[in-house]
């Protein structure tokens, strides 16, 4: 029996440029859509700069169709050709942003000529009004997705404080919006019990390092820190385009014996450093229910973060006193206090357990959102 596609659109190759734990989330996807039902196979029609390839599974296929592109008519038309090549019916169209994603999957059902359900993935909270005002090309982007979201027929959401900002800010009904977080790698992480006397005297930041993360906060808060203690250790993970003159700014303040410039980790890595990590921030002025912080509960990491969507579901959801609000403006003394305080707090089980029981489920939440679109 053919089995028609269920298809993802990767204008910008960020599942087949990402790393090895993107492809990995994604052929889990493939399937759980498979033990659900044989009717339909996942398809990505992706980007890379790779040659073009075609690589083929049981479960899974992936065509790389050109190199990365902005341009979502040359690429809604190399999909268009691709498809009518392997001779791939389609059912569902579903896209990783409101912007070249989305109109790449826009394009390309206006080509096949048929109504087909296009369903948009959105993990940034966008809809925060402080989003927009980080940069003026974030508010172009935000009144473009204010019209593509309303041309979707569905949206993927990963919290609830975010589908709140995107039903009031971009005008859309609540049926329209699904909830998933993004799941999460449980078998990476260490999950033995921890001892307080155990957690190391650190500080980590984690994630791209760009502007809109919020790495200059990050540096004038460990620069208050170390003006009233030097007790402490700096981990920074990740890498970005503002990455060498962050990083030069924060040698300055703390010395190479008290800081660890780790790069670009995979889950597997990241997920040993837990056992090395103090206490998490997560100071990006706009953040969503996001895996970092959930990884660290988890782990028995307590998170330090700025309010944002994100922070805001785990202290709704879970009032647990391993995540705190930071007070950026507060003194040295006091945030130093703080700190040491999230140090000395017990390990949350009754939350890694929820947080654990909730990821088990978020793979067949994801396919039955696409199931229920084609159904309907």
């Amino acid at each position: 029996m053919k089995r028609s596609a269920i298809l993802i659109l990767d204008p910008r190759g960020n599942i087949s440029i990402g790393s090895k734990d993107v492809l990995n989330r994604h052929l889990e996807y493939a399937k759980t859509l498979y033990s659900k039902t044989d009717k339909y196979k996942l398809v990505i029609l992706s980007a890379s700069y790779q040659e073009k390839r075609t690589f083929y599974s049981k479960f899974m296929d992936r065509h790389i169709l050109s190199k990365p592109t902005f341009n979502p008519i040359s690429f809604s038309w190399r999909a268009y050709r691709s498809l009518r090549k392997q001779q791939i019916d389609l059912s569902l169209i579903v896209v990783g942003d409101p912007w070249e994603s989305f109109w790449t999957g826009f394009f390309l059902a206006k080509l096949i000529r048929r109504k087909v359900p296009i369903q948009m993935q959105i993990h940034g909270d966008i809809a925060d009004p402080l989003w927009r005002k980080i940069n003026w090309r974030n508010r172009i982007r935000f009144y473009l997705a204010k019209y593509s979201c309303s041309k979707a027929t569905s949206i993927r959401a990963v919290g609830q404080s975010q589908k709140d900002n995107l039903i009031k800010n971009l005008s859309l009904s609540k049926a329209k919006i699904t909830i998933t977080p993004v799941p999460i790698n449980i078998k990476a992480l260490n999950l033995k019990k921890l001892r307080i006397a155990q957690r190391p005297k650190s500080i980590a930041l984690i994630g791209r390092i760009h502007q809109d993360r919020g790495i200059w906060n990050f540096l004038a808060l460990i620069n208050k820190l170390n003006n009233v203690s030097r007790d402490f250790d700096v981990i920074i993970i990740g890498s970005g385009k503002e990455e060498s003159k962050f990083l030069s700014r924060v040698k300055l303040v703390i010395p190479r014996q008290r800081l660890q410039i780790l790069g670009q980790m995979s889950e597997e890595s990241l997920a040993k450093m837990w056992n090395k990590t103090g206490v998490l921030v997560s100071l990006a002025p706009v953040e969503s229910y996001g895996r970092v912080m959930r990884e660290a509960l988890i782990s028995g990491v307590p998170v330090w973060a700025i309010k944002s969507s994100g922070a805001l579901d785990l202290i709704s959801e879970f009032n647990s006193k391993t995540v705190r609000l930071i007070d950026l403006d507060g003194s040295a003394k006091a945030l130093l206090k703080e700190f040491e305080s999230l140090i000395r707090v017990k390990p949350d089980y009754k939350l890694r357990n929820k947080l654990v029981a909730e990821n088990k489920s978020l793979v067949g939440m994801l396919v039955n959102s696409w199931l229920n679109l084609v159904k309907n």
